[in-house]
């Protein structure tokens, strides 16, 4: 039976691997950092249910009783931690002869300081890349089997895609935060703005509420288009000197991890979407009492999950 044996060999250089993991980990915050609302959690998964919110207040008239107000079911939302990691295996012969481990530990970990962040942004960048597939994305599935069943599946908590044409409210309603053809220009970009702040600015009751979009989210590849368009006096292309109606209107923000070229979308920072942190880098270094060989490892957890479409709105990107 196998067995795991430490000695001051190992902890030694598990102290080193954390030294050499820092001082390759890159730095610049993960893009994703920006865009979600980061939480830390202590348990396996989350379970809440979203807002609905109640109608306005009503005039009470003197000597009359307050009007009640029926509540309505919401939706329940699941967000699961995940477990991420790797191993790289060292054979006791290759340690025993070439007495280079550390060399060889420096470099793995290294490279999983550049690994690891990269692996969390392109992991939450699913959200856009994946959010207007119509048969849904793993990235959305929160069900841990045995544990809690995420009812939506690889969908979002009201059963569309997170980027759809048909997200029900409780009172009859469908609302659209998917345009499948919509290329960036600025007439087009006026369009969706009021489709964000005016058609689909209803909480799920039907009532007006006020949604107003802070960040155009773009592939590396719009981004002088979208400078154009947001940075211009003028109206780009216009040969009539007509003013700019969307200058600065909302802040660019370029995401190199999102995949459609020419896609974008519309949205609000930290709001509507969740992204969890369980459990930071965990560095290991062992080796094996019955074959004697050595293994590094790294594991992470965290998740993530969509806490309400309203907040973002997608353009010109795949839905198969």
């Amino acid at each position: 039976m196998s067995g795991v044996v430490r000695s001051e060999f190992t902890e030694n250089y598990k102290k080193d691997m954390y030294s050499w993991y820092w001082e390759k980990y890159d730095e610049t915050p993960p893009r994703y950092e920006d865009i979600f609302e980061v939480v830390q959690s202590d348990a396996a998964y989350s379970k809440f249910t979203s807002a609905i919110g109640l109608g306005d207040l009503l005039e009470k008239p003197e000597g009359e009783d307050l009007q009640s107000e029926k509540p309505m079911e919401s939706y329940t939302i699941v967000c699961k931690n995940r477990t991420w990691g790797r191993i790289t295996k060292m054979t006791f012969e290759a340690v025993e002869d070439a007495q280079k481990t550390g060399n060889f530990l420096q470099e793995t970990v290294g490279t999983w300081g550049n690994s690891a962040p990269r692996t969390k942004d392109k992991w939450y960048s699913n959200f856009f890349n994946m959010g207007a597939i119509t048969t849904g994305n793993d990235v959305f599935d929160n069900t841990i089997s045995g544990v809690v069943d995420d009812s939506s599946g690889n969908l979002i908590y009201d059963g569309q895609a997170f980027f759809a044409d048909s997200h029900p409210d409780k009172v009859g309603n469908t609302y659209d935060n998917y345009n499948n053809s919509t290329s960036l220009t600025q007439s087009n970009l006026q369009s969706v703005y009021t489709q964000y702040t005016v058609t689909n600015a209803k909480d799920e009751r039907g009532n007006p509420v006020e949604l107003i979009p802070d960040v155009l989210l773009i592939p590396p590849a719009l981004r002088f288009t979208a400078q154009a368009i947001l940075e211009s006096t003028l109206i780009p292309g216009s040969m009539d000197n007509d003013t700019n109606v969307v200058r600065a209107l909302v802040s660019p923000m370029q995401w190199v991890h999102l995949t459609d070229a020419d896609g974008w979308f519309l949205g609000k920072l930290k709001m509507g979407l969740m992204a969890t942190d369980r459990m930071d880098v965990t560095l290991d270094f062992w080796q094996d009492e019955t074959n004697k060989d050595f293994y590094a490892s790294i594991i992470t957890r965290f998740g993530g999950c969509v806490t309400n479409w309203r907040f973002w709105l997608a353009n010109n990107i795949d839905s198969s």
